[in-house]
């Protein structure tokens, strides 16, 4: 029998352990299950012992990260025998520390929430970006708690959803209200020119538009300055096209690319700069595990590197 796994992030005093108890609370989540706590990081807000016990939620706490280990987790499965597991992790620990294999077999990482004070929010961000921009790009769910009304404009300004376009975001405000928080992410071009052309400012939301809505770019032609780059056992006359882009902090650059077919694609030299002409199709490539964009090159004309070569979001 699988057994779902809810796992907590965020920094201390962000509302974990309130979070955790408002889910145990809730009628539509406990239903008579054995649930299993597993506290990484004490805070301020202490677990009521008569909530644990009315929801049969047995709570063990880990102190050090090298005891959260796969040993540890089959001991626990065996003495407690869980139907499902709630971890409270320790904001200070990476979650891309933990071994890939290290739930049991039967274990299902179910979700991921990433809980955020509003109010430390932006000094965080500033002082611990690389901690911050690794908990909500890999998250499941972001809330944003003690929210107030400059929330909205935060989570905008720290381009929070382009750092995590999948997670649902929700503001839990001071009142006891919650809000979704919603973005519109569009990019204003002119699809009806001959030639879409996107400028460094427009690249970074194009990209990540077309990656997501590429029938929206369907047979589109594009062009756009990119750096060129061929791993090594990509396709024949293929390449990727694309530029290096910040989101939040230098820990976050990432080469942001598109597949492109060329003749001419094995005589390139990685990281050398073009002009690129190509029309998009949306067609299944291995890369892209499923369908996505697809550039057809028309031209491909040696260009000079731009003074600040990365692309930064808008």
């Amino acid at each position: 029998m699988e057994i779902p796994v809810y796992l907590f992030t965020g920094f201390l005093e962000s509302g974990k352990t309130s979070f955790i108890q408002s889910i145990l609370n809730d009628p539509s989540f406990f239903e008579g299950e054995r649930s299993l706590l597993i506290r990484c990081e004490e805070g301020e807000v202490e677990y009521k012992k008569m909530l644990l016990e009315d929801t049969n939620t047995t709570m063990v706490v880990v102190e050090d990260q090298e005891d959260f280990n796969r040993e540890f987790l089959a001991l626990c499965e065996h003495k407690y025998h869980p139907d499902r597991v709630l971890i409270e992790w320790n904001g200070m620990w990476k979650l891309s520390e933990l071994p890939p294999n290290v739930f049991p077999k039967h274990w299902i990482l179910y979700q991921t929430v990433t809980t955020v004070d509003s109010r430390t929010f932006d000094n965080y961000f500033v002082n611990m970006g690389g901690f911050m921009y690794e908990m909500l790009s890999t998250t499941d769910m972001i809330v944003f708690n003690r929210a107030g009304d400059n929330t909205a404009e935060q989570i905008r300004n720290r381009k929070i959803r382009m750092i995590n376009r999948r997670a649902d975001i929700f503001m839990d405000f001071t009142d006891g209200h919650s809000e979704v928080y919603q973005e519109d992410l569009s990019v204003t071009l002119d699809m009806n020119a001959p030639i879409v052309d996107i400028t460094d400012a427009d690249y970074g939301r194009w990209y990540f538009d077309a990656m997501e809505n590429t029938q929206k770019y369907d047979r589109k032609t594009v062009r756009f300055l990119c750096q060129v780059y061929r791993p090594k056992g990509m396709q024949k006359h293929c390449f990727a096209a694309g530029r290096f882009m910040m989101l939040c902090c230098p820990e976050d650059i990432s080469f942001s690319a598109m597949i492109a077919r060329h003749a001419c694609a094995e005589t390139l030299v990685d990281r050398d700069w073009y002009t690129i002409t190509a029309e998009i199709r949306n067609e299944f490539f291995q890369e892209y595990e499923g369908k996505g964009p697809v550039l057809y090159v028309k031209s491909l004309e040696p260009a000079q590197k731009p003074q600040d070569d990365l692309i930064y979001i808008k």
